[in-house]
Formats: C-alpha cells, structure tokens, sequence
C-alpha cells in the first residue's frame, strides 16, 4: 500500500476543502438525510485517513467540530417536520461529537444550550439540569453568583438549592460591584440558605451561615 506524503497540515488543508464541498453542496439540498449524507463525507473522509484520525490540530478539530454541530443542528431541523425523538437521539450523539473538538468556552456553551433544550423536550430532568450546571460553570467567574442563584430558582429540591447558592457564595467575591453590592448578595444568598438548614436541622451549616450572615453585617456598620 502506498503510503500518503501529506503533511499533517496539507491533510487539514484537504479536510477543510472536503467541508467546503460538503457546505456548499447542503445549500442546495432541500432533503434532510441528503443533508447530513453531505456532511458525513468529511467525517468519513478523516476516518479513513490515519493521520487526519491522529492529528490533533486546530484547524482538523475546527473543521469536525463544524461538521458535528451542523448535523445536529440538522436533526433538530428535520424535528420541526417530523416530530420523533429519535431525532433528538441522534441530534445529542452529534452535538456530544461536536465538544470533543471544541476550542473555546463560548463555543461549548452554545453546544451545551442546544442539548439542555433537548433534555428539556424529552422531559429528562436530570440530564437537563446537568447541562444547565456545566453551562454556569463555564460563566465567567464575575458571573457565576447570578447563574447558580438562578439554578436554585429553577428546582423546588430544597437540597439542589442549598447546593447552587453555596455554589454562589463562592463567587460574590469576584463580582465587579461595589463593596455594598457584595454585601447585599451575600446577605440575600445567606437568608436563603438559613432558612433551608432550618427546616433540613443542619446545625452546622446553619451555624456556619448564621457566622457569616454576622460578620457581613459587621462590616456593613
């Protein structure tokens, strides 16, 4: 068998004209299947390629990355017309590909929004909130506190909750507000955790909270 001379970079240079190819043919395509058929030809074209399969490059994960995202979002298109679960199935198993080759945080977020809303359709609650926390860890840090304080507004588990706002806690240090502002979020998140460690009678949290609820007023005096 002859062996390919390709460089690593001429092989991803060669993948991104494959994409190209399949991109500009799904223009014309009107039938979904005929669509993501389109797409799969790069996908097929790097699995049968042992350097595109071991190359780890920016340009090759971009490119299946791209590749990934766009069949699932097909899926979720050929769902507006023939509404079956088994779209959503397949939808998941690429957006799942997709984050393999992800290369930035905002990039990731996105893909995590389209699978909780997935979750949220097949009324997999536990699935859906999963996403949802990875999406607010993945929040810049001056903005973690307001997404886990809106998780906790998302459950009636007592417990969740008391999760997501000591989650929160842990983040009101590098919100960019004012020192006041700081205090206040504090005091907000310690109300709510008081009363849940009172009705669960977990004296050492409560305790623990009680600590800091007083000492953030201390220094508001």
């Amino acid at each position: 068998m002859l062996k390919s001379h390709l460089k690593p970079f001429e092989k991803a240079q060669d993948l991104m004209k494959v994409y190209r190819a399949a991109f500009e043919k799904v223009k014309y395509l009107k039938d979904y299947d005929e669509k993501i058929l389109a797409f799969n030809e790069v996908i097929n074209y790097c699995a049968s390629s042992k350097i595109c399969v071991e190359e780890d490059s920016l340009k090759r994960n971009q490119v299946l990355f791209w590749t990934y995202n766009n069949i699932g979002d097909i899926f979720l298109e050929k769902n507006n017309s023939e509404i079956n679960n088994e779209n959503y199935v397949y939808a998941l198993q690429y957006y799942q590909n997709a984050i393999e080759f992800l290369n930035s945080a905002t990039e990731k977020k996105n893909i995590l929004e389209k699978i909780s809303h997935i979750y949220l359709e097949l009324q997999d609650e536990k699935s859906w909130r999963k996403a949802l926390e990875q999406i607010a860890m993945l929040e810049d840090d001056d903005m973690k506190r307001q997404a886990f304080v809106n998780l906790a507004n998302t459950t009636d588990d007592i417990k969740l909750q008391s999760q997501y706002l000591e989650n929160a806690l842990n983040y009101v240090i590098y919100e960019n507000v004012s020192f006041l502002e700081k205090c206040k979020n504090t005091l907000y998140i310690c109300e709510r955790l008081l009363s849940i460690y009172e009705q669960t009678n977990s004296a050492s949290d409560y305790d623990r909270i009680k600590m800091l609820q007083k000492n953030t007023l201390g220094l508001l005096n």
